[in-house]
């Protein structure tokens, strides 16, 4: 079965594409966006090296004293962008998230794509999450 963590990351290698091995099973790639300096995406890969990868980013909004606002927002968010999902976790943060099966002849090239894709809808979602948070 193929290692894809060690597929992406060959292909980031072989294009100049910067991230961090962050843990056994998760790499993170970080971009800067018109509207978040800094857009961190987390790709997870499967421990039995399924070929489902998650891709999620969590810093862009928290809703701690706002929270059925955060939840109406995602809401929003959702029925606009049908790639990700947003959703508030335990600790109010607003989550960017996709999932995509990947093989060995495309995962890096899919997950490069999907990273992108994430940090784009990310950075256009921002203005909307930051106009919930601070309207009154």
């Amino acid at each position: 079965m193929a290692d894809y963590k060690k597929l992406y990351m060959q292909y980031m290698d072989e294009n100049g594409i910067k991230y961090k091995d962050v843990k056994e099973h998760v790499v993170r790639v970080t971009y800067g966006g018109d509207h978040l300096n800094s857009i961190p995406v987390y790709v997870f890969f499967d421990k039995d090296n399924d070929p489902m990868v998650s891709f999620r980013c969590w810093e862009i909004a928290n809703f701690k004293e706002k929270p059925e606002k955060g939840i109406e927002t995602c809401n929003k968010l959702n029925s606009e962008y049908r790639w990700v999902k947003f959703y508030i976790d335990n600790d109010s943060d607003v989550i960017c998230q996709a999932d995509a099966y990947i093989d060995e002849n495309t995962c890096g090239e899919i997950c490069r794509k999907m990273v992108s894709r994430i940090i784009s809808i990310a950075d256009d979602a921002y203005p909307v999450l930051m106009k919930a948070l601070w309207a009154d």
